[in-house]
């Protein structure tokens, strides 16, 4: 049976002249015309887009975009979702006509972050040629890549509806530090992609922790490395290797709204039918050392927490 993918991400930004530089010159991204209901669309791969830009004050996810395989998964979503409580909308002519889809639902995660499930995402006419990505990604039956999100006090609510609502499975969890940082985690696959969604118990102000994208070749992950290093951009996570069956070579710096990207290359893939779920004391077997940003970044996010909950 084909499975659901995360097909897009929708990011509200202040800033989307550096975004659209951002995009193009480290990300590897191509501008479309056709900005598919935002202010900007990029694509990727073959898709006519995969990521969008929505001109905002948040500089934070606004949209987590899942392609399913037909009408009849979209239509038994949206039965989960009745049967959980949780209201879903339609989409009428106007959304169709901006995703350029056939058919859609729009509803909210337990932390009000707007989710689309969608039929049909549309391929582009031309195929994708990148300069600064010249090996492209990894995407197909992978999807995007994945999203990391920050749960807070609400993991449980959110592992509960991403697995039993949306219809995700738990491919690993993570109970470890990453510098002074506690960080308890479950990752979510719903293909053979190790996760596409992974959903950390930490506070944040941030909702979107970082996305990631998949190169096709490991050169290109260092010579975007060597890009940001160039542009003054400094690395949260320096260059490192997740443990397997993810084993994927990797780094992590700042987009210009201040949560992270991820580019990485070799990521193992996962049998969804006969894959046993780990728990994991270790986010890399060699490197990803975190930058002093990220540890203070963290630091005073935890602190800021403690206030919240003695208030």
């Amino acid at each position: 049976m084909a499975e659901m993918s995360l097909g897009y991400l929708v990011f509200e930004v202040s800033k989307p002249a550096a975004w659209r530089d951002f995009a193009t010159t480290h990300l590897g991204c191509q501008i479309v015309a056709d900005a598919h209901g935002e202010d900007c669309a990029l694509r990727i791969d073959r898709k006519a887009y995969r990521l969008l830009l929505r001109q905002g004050k948040a500089d934070d996810l606004a949209v987590l975009g899942w392609e399913m395989p037909n009408e009849a998964a979209l239509q038994a979503l949206a039965t989960r979702l009745a049967a959980a409580g949780v209201a879903a909308e339609t989409f009428g002519a106007e959304d169709i006509g901006a995703r350029q889809v056939t058919a859609g639902l729009r509803f909210r995660d337990p932390l009000g972050l707007v989710n689309e499930a969608v039929v049909g995402q549309p391929d582009a006419a031309m195929p994708f040629a990148s300069d600064a990505m010249p090996g492209g990604f990894v995407t197909g039956e992978f999807g995007l890549g994945h999203a990391v999100l920050a749960t807070g006090r609400k993991a449980a609510a959110m592992e509960d509806f991403y697995m039993r609502v949306v219809g995700l499975s738990l491919t690993e969890r993570i109970d470890t530090k990453i510098g002074p940082i506690k960080v308890d985690g479950a990752f979510l696959h719903c293909n053979r992609r190790h996760h596409s969604l992974a959903l950390i118990a930490i506070p944040s102000r941030k909702r979107l922790l970082h996305f990631m994208l998949q190169a096709a070749q490991l050169r290109d992950v260092g010579m975007a490395l060597t890009r940001a290093r160039a542009a003054g951009i400094k690395p949260s996570l320096d260059l490192g290797q997740h443990p397997d069956p993810d084993g994927t070579i990797s780094f992590y710096a700042p987009t210009p709204s201040g949560f992270d990207y991820e580019i990485g290359a070799g990521s193992g893939a996962i049998d969804p039918a006969t894959h046993r779920t780990e728990v994991k004391h270790a986010t890399s077997d060699w490197g990803h050392k975190p930058s002093l940003r990220m540890q203070m970044r963290g630091a005073i996010d935890m602190i800021a927490d403690k206030f919240r909950k003695a208030a």
